[in-house]
Formats: C-alpha cells, sequence, structure tokens
C-alpha cells in the first residue's frame, strides 16, 4: 500500500506541477467550455488508431455489441476471428482469452486493460486465472480493440499472443440505465439432469457537472453453473469383487478410448457475483483530464449437492468405501464428494491523468492497485450428507494481488532534415504481484475452524520496463515503425511450508533475475487509400508466473497444479504480413499470414486420474496461420449486415527433449480450424434478430496426440448456434430474447460446454 500511496502522491504533484494546467480565468469562457465538450466525445470514442498500430487490430463499438447476446463482457468477443474464450458457463471468472496460437492454458499470454486497469490475472496461469471479467459491466464499453501478436512496444511480454484494450465511456449528460435478465437452462449429461437458473440485475447512473464527470455501476448476477467434474475410473484399474455390489453409473471410454466406469459429479455451483463501481473524472481543460476508478467485486460460490450415481442394494447413496461394478471393484475416498464453499472479496483503485495537446508534448500517467481482502475455500473431507454442516476438512485462506505504474509521453510530431515525420512514444511500466496462500486442516471446515497447517505458499515477481518507438512517415505510400522494449524481472520471497510434529517447517526458494530486449519492427506500404499492406516482426519474453514457479494449489474441480521453480522464460520471436482493404460503404477485407516461433514453452498437463498439474518447459513450439476475416455494413441488402472469419492454425512441436513421442505433433489445444459468422438483420425499425455460429476442429489434450477421442477429459470439435432478438420501443425500452447454444450441441474442452441456454432481457435506459 505505501508503494501505491507514493505513487498516487507522485501523479498529484504531476498534475500540479505542469504549467497552465491551472483553472485560470482565461479557462472559464463559453467558447473554452465549447471545445471542452467537444474533447469529452472525442475522448470517450476514441480507442486505437489502427493507423499507428504496427500489428492486426479487430475493433467493436458499443453500438456492434448491442447486437449481441452479452451477459459478461467476455462474451463481446466470442465472434472474433482467431479467438476463443473459454467460457464455461455465466458469472465465471475462469473464462481465459486465447489469441491465435496460445492454448486455454496460456492465459499470461494475452493483456487485457479496461482503460488503464488491468484486468489480467498474472498471479499464474490455467483456466482459474483468467481475466477479471466482472470488474466491468458491458453497459460501460464505448470500444473494444484486440491486437494480434507482440508487435507493440507499448506492451509487455505478456501480450506475446496479443492484448484486448477496453475504452469505456463517461456519459457526456444524464445517463441512466436500468436492466433484468433472466436466464435458463435444462442440463443433461450421463445420468445428470439439472434445471439451472439464473438472473442479471443492472443500473447504472452518469452525468456532467460542469467540469466533472460521474459514472456510477451497480451488477448482480446469480447462476447456477451445470456440473463440470465427473468422478470416474478405468476399467483396468478395478479390483476383485468384494460382496459389496451397487447399482447407477454408466460405461464410457475416455479419450484413448479406454473403458471407464462414471459414477458420478461435483454437481452444479451455484455463484452470486456483485459489482458496485464509481469512476470520476475531471477536465482540467480541453486537453488534460484526471480519471479515478473504484469498485468492489464480490463473488460466493457454493458446490452443495454432489452428485453420485450409486446406490446400494437398500436403495441408499454410495458416497465412500469400496463398491463392486459388473466388472470389478474400486474404492472411493472419503472427501471424493466434498462439499465446496469458496469466497471473493476484492477491491481495486485506479488513478489516470492524461494530457493530449495536438502540438505539443502529451503525457499518459496512471497507478493501479488490485487487492484479494478475501479469497477463503473450504471444503470437506468426509462423505456427505453428514459432512454438509460440518466436519473434517480444509480451508485455504489467500492474500494475493497486484500493483502497478505506467508513464508515457510522445513530443510533437517533428521532421528531421532530410527525412519525413516521426511520431516518437518512450515509457515506463512498474508491476509487482503477491500472493501468499496457507492451507489448514479443519476440525470444522464449515465454520473454519482450523487446527494444523497442511501446506502453504509465497511468493512475489517484480518487473521493471522501458520502452520506446518511432512511426516513420516515409512518404505518403510508406512509414516504419521501429521500436524497443527492455525488461527487468525479478521473482522472490518464494517459499513452501508445512507442519511437522505441530511446528511450522519453512523451505524457502531460490530468487530469479532475468532481463531481456525485445526490439519491435514493421513496414506499412499503401499503393491507395483503401488499401495497405503491413510486414511486421517483434520479439517477446513471457516471464513465469508466481503460481508456476512457487504455488501448488488445488482448484475449485479438484485438481492438484505442482509448480516448478526453475522454469524458464518463454522466449517469443513472430512474424506477420497482413493485406487489409476498407470498403467504401463500410466494412473491411483483411488476409493475414502469420508464424510464432516460441522457444522454452510453458505448459502444464493434467492427469484426470490423479487430478495432478504439472509445470515445465517445451524447447521449440512452431505456429504457422492464415486468417481471412471480412465485415460488411449494408451486405447484400441495406438492413443486413454480416461478419465472418476463417483461421487456420498450424502449431507443432518442433523440439520437446521431455517427451520426444510429442515432436512434429499438434500442440495442445489449439485447433486447426476455427471459423465464425455473424449476421444482423433489421427487417423494421427498431427490430433486431442476430444469427451467429462459431466452429472449431478437434484438439489434443495429451502432448503426443495419443488422446483420439473427445468427450470428457478430451477435446472435441464442435459447431453451436446463437441468436438474439431485440425490439426497442417507446423511446427507451429494449426487450430482447436470446439462446446461446441453439441446437443444444453437447461438446467438451476437457470440461464439459453449456447445453442450450434462454435468456430473457428487459432494458430502460434514459
Amino acid at each position: 500500500m505505501s508503494c501505491l500511496k507514493l505513487i498516487m502522491v507522485l501523479i498529484a504533484t504531476l498534475i500540479l506541477s505542469i504549467p497552465g494546467l491551472g483553472l485560470t480565468e482565461e479557462t472559464k469562457g463559453e467558447d473554452s467550455e465549447v471545445i471542452k465538450l467537444e474533447e469529452i466525445t472525442v475522448r470517450s470514442k476514441r480507442g486505437i488508431d489502427h493507423a499507428k498500430v504496427p500489428a492486426v487490430v479487430e475493433s467493436l463499438t458499443a453500438e456492434d455489441i448491442k447486437k449481441m447476446n452479452v451477459v459478461g463482457v467476455e462474451d463481446v468477443v466470442k465472434y472474433q476471428p482467431a479467438l476463443y474464450v473459454r467460457k464455461l458457463g455465466q458469472a465465471a471468472t475462469n473464462a481465459p482469452l486465447l489469441i491465435r496460437g496460445a492454448s486455454s492454458r496460456m492465459t499470461p499470454r494475452v493483456l487485457v486493460l479496461a482503460d488503464d486497469l488491468l484486468l489480467s490475472n498474472f498471479l499464474a496461469g490455467g483456466h482459474s486465472y483468467g481475466p477479471r471479467w466482472p470488474l466491468v459491466a458491458p453497459e460501460e464499453i464505448e470500444r473494444i480493440d484486440v491486437i494480434y501478436g507482440p508487435y507493440s512496444a507499448l506492451y509487455s511480454g505478456n501480450a506475446l499472443a496479443g492484448a484486448l484494450i477496453m475504452t469505456t465511456k463517461f456519459p457526456e449528460d444524464t445517463h441512466l440505465s436500468v436492466k433484468t435478465t433472466g436466464i435458463y437452462e435444462n442440463y443433461k449429461l450421463y445420468q445428470s439432469d439439472f434445471d439451472l437458473y439464473g438472473y442479471n440485475l443492472h443500473a447504472s447512473y452518469g452525468d456532467q457537472f460542469g467540469k466533472w464527470g460521474l459514472f456510477v455501476i451497480a451488477d448482480q448476477l446469480y447462476y447456477e453453473e451445470q456440473p463440470i467434474t465427473f468422478y470416474n475410473r478405468l476399467e483396468s484399474k478395478l479390483g476383485a469383487a468384494v460382496g459389496n455390489s451397487v447399482s447407477g453409473g454408466e460405461w464410457d471410454q475416455d479419450r484413448h478410448e479406454e473403458s471407464r466406469f462414471v459414477y458420478g459429479s461435483a454437481g452444479p455451483t451455484e455463484k452470486l457475483s456483485n459489482l458496485f463501481k464509481v469512476k470520476l473524472a475531471y477536465d482540467v481543460d480541453a486537453d488534460t483530464d484526471v480519471k479515478f476508478t473504484w469498485a468492489y467485486w464480490e463473488q460466493d460460490r457454493d458446490a452443495n449437492d454432489p452428485e453420485t450415481y450409486l446406490t446400494d442394494s437398500s436403495g441408499n447413496k454410495v458416497y465412500s468405501g469400496t463398491v463392486d461394478t459388473d466388472r470389478g471393484s474400486f474404492n472411493i475416498k472419503d472427501s471424493q464428494f466434498g462439499y465446496r464453499e469458496q469466497d471473493y472479496q476484492d477491491f481495486t483503485y485506479a488513478l489516470a491523468f492524461k494530457r493530449t495537446p495536438l502540438n505539443a508534448l502529451k503525457l499518459w500517467v496512471s497507478a493501479n492497485f488490485y487487492q484479494s481482502v478475501e479469497d477463503l475455500s473450504k471444503q470437506s473431507s468426509d462423505p456427505p450428507p453428514n459432512s454438509k454442516n460440518g466436519g473434517e476438512g480444509t480451508v485455504t485462506d489467500t492474500d494475493k494481488g497486484w500493483y502497478t505504474f505506467d508513464f508515457k509521453t510522445s513530443p510533437t510530431p517533428f521532421e528531421l532534415p532530410g527525412f519525413a515525420r516521426h511520431t516518437l512514444t518512450a515509457g515506463y511500466h512498474y508491476d509487482r504481484f503477491y500472493y501468499d496462500s496457507e492451507k489448514w486442516n479443519a476440525s470444522d471446515w464449515k465454520n473454519d475452524v482450523r487446527t494444523t497447517l497442511n501446506q502453504a505458499t509465497e511468493g512475489k515477481t517484480q518487473t521493471h520496463a522501458i520502452f520506446l518507438q518511432d512511426e516513420w512517415d516515409l512518404t505518403d505510400m510508406f512509414s516504419i515503425y521501429l521500436g524497443g522494449r527492455y525488461e527487468w524481472w525479478k521473482a522472490f520471497d518464494g517459499n513452501k511450508s508445512l507442519d511437522e510434529a505441530g511446528a511450522r517447517v519453512t523451505a524457502d526458494l531460490a530468487d530469479r533475475k532475468e532481463d531481456y530486449l525485445s526490439p519491435k519492427f514493421a513496414v506499412t506500404f499503401k499503393p491507395a487509400d483503401n488499401w495497405s499492406v503491413r510486414l511486421s516482426a517483434a520479439w517477446a519474453y513471457r516471464f513465469p508466473t508466481i503460481g508456476e514457479l512457487f504455488q501448488e494449489k488445488i482448484s475449485a474441480g479438484g485438481i492438484l497444479s505442482k509448480s516448478n521453480p526453475d522454469l524458464k522464460s518463454e522466449k517469443g520471436f513472430s512474424k506477420d504480413l497482413t493485406f487489409l482493404k476498407n470498403l467504401e460503404s463500410g466494412g473491411q477485407v483483411r488476409l493475414s499470414f502469420y508464424e510464432e516461433l516460441v522457444e522454452d514453452v510453458i505448459w502444464s498437463q493434467t492427469d484426470y486420474l490423479t487430478l495432478i498439474t504439472n509445470y515445465q518447459n517445451m524447447d521449440e513450439v512452431r505456429t504457422r496461420g492464415i486468417e481471412f476475416a471480412f465485415n460488411k455494413e449494408g451486405f447484400l441488402l441495406d438492413n443486413l449486415d454480416l461478419s465472418y472469419s476463417v483461421a487456420f492454425t498450424d502449431s507443432k512441436v518442433v523440439r520437446n527433449d521431455a517427451v520426444p513421442d510429442s515432436e512434429g505433433k499438434q500442440f495442445l489445444r489449439v485447433p486447426k480450424w476455427r471459423t465464425k459468422l455473424l449476421v444482423s438483420y433489421y427487417p423494421v425499425e427498431d427490430f433486431t434478430w442476430t444469427v451467429g455460429g462459431r466452429y472449431a476442429s478437434r484438439g489434443y489434450n495429451d502432448i503426443d496426440n495419443s488422446d483420439t477421442q473427445g468427450g470428457y477429459g478430451g477435446v472435441d470439435d464442435y459447431l453451436v448456434f446463437d441468436t438474439k432478438i431485440s425490439y426497442e420501443f417507446l423511446n427507451n425500452w429494449t426487450a430482447s430474447l436470446a439462446v446461446d447454444n441453439l441446437t443444444d450441441e453437447v461438446y467438451f474442452v476437457s470440461h464439459p460446454y453449456a447445453r442450450r441456454t434462454w435468456f430473457a432481457e428487459l432494458k430502460y435506459d434514459y
């Protein structure tokens, strides 16, 4: 906290020390007010200047978002080219975003920002560490820009696959929005059959008071998520009969086509999330503003309905012990069908200063602090149903968070003698992440009565970076981008503890330090106003996270992740060749060819029998791809909009000394084909009908591609359709009906995705 306070003071000092920022009589005139209001309008809609980014950029505006079925912010980008959001259900924090050749476990390869607020959770990698999507409400989004690849020096090595930049809005006059959404899903899989319900309540208010702007948001989301963990035993692991016959359960095949017996699930999970957010803005003058953001987010997760398919001869449910199937016996651990409760309370604070005069020095300064004031996970160890209200178990208490500081400056574009215009940008970045977790044995898990320490892990990471880039317009047709980013990283204070004979024993782990220079280059040729060709190349280095180095943790699904303090940093070299044509009547056509060569790839493999995940380095992975993207307003008909993309990705293991059989094989969970289609039709005024489709070819969960079958634990191909109908009436009201997974597709990317889900929404905007 002391570092955060110091940063805040530095920003305030900077604001007060720059000449001309004070409120003088000259700034109070009528003309100045007109200029200020115009600046607000431009600022809220600006986003990223595509012409100045040396990479592919795909964008969405608030108007685009209105057409889609959006409950959480993560829904917004699911139709963008070559993107994948692993969202199993609503109210998800484990919904990582992946771009191009990154697999769904490589969450630290994608950077997600909302204005100056870091949403990416770089404490660890994997499904449980997706961006903090709930900190942004869909209603506050003005624009989203997705940057493909690590080609900009402005972003860290965590943008190895790309970055998603959200621009949120401040109302320019009085704004009031109220929304209610009802959700329903019937979920069936194996012998599970649940009717699942949810709702979303949203209210926001904003206004301008002279030079001050205010935006207040309250949002509540309740959802019953389908079971995602199913308990099973391979037939080859069964023993001789013991005389304890049970009925129920069913046989199927795992991803290796081995026969297995599925005997239950972890049951549905109830999730209740609340977001409270306040944003303040002050326009110092027409070119300068200060913003402050405060947000509080909480979520309660209860998995209190574990489901066994087994019953004994008397009809009683069987949750533990050795049981006989028709093909042999196996033992069910007492803790297998455990109850789980998780409570989260997170705060974030952000302060940003921006000065962007047209022909003078530009400055951007921001600080962000994110803290989990409560991260408590409780789990029973005894079998149901008696353990529901207490008894032996474990309690995991975690303190975690991060803080960041960014400074960026750009002088007025200038010309050197004999050369065309240059635009220089330079800056500094700092971040620190911390994690301290203790898992305790408990005599009463429900009421948090702790006894002895089970295990504890702790660690920190820190990065300093400086960057410089030059956007050099050689002629009206040619431009060159040159950039570089130097990063100093260290991991420190890592340790692991456990209890031995009533005493805490701690083993310290060695500190780590690394530093790298990441050069960036691009050249753009514009043969005509609406045509461009760009070749980009960049190096990027993704440092290991605390979780990958130091942390051992059991997820809500019961998967143990084991860390590796000797992990190397990922080292990537990427190239992109893009042809782009802007259509005169609104739209764009893009064709991109790219290659990514990454050494020391950090990957993890989960054994779904032992439920253990291990982190290690893979020597080299090469990804080559082709993307075609087309979007057009008024496609064939004036009242028909279309967006279509197809992406081919060939991601291969080039070298893997740890598992030689994997060399030449397709990389984990990266499908070769992804295609997406989104069509919006406006048959009459105020009526919108949108249909979307998403296809992905099958992938692999094993690095040697030995998993030849999909289903639970495997990776399926899938074709999923969504639809939404909206009608605006009485000026301010909108009613919508939407369906996700319209054809009720059953598909898995290791875990099962939601079945057909219905949404009914009523919204009032003023």
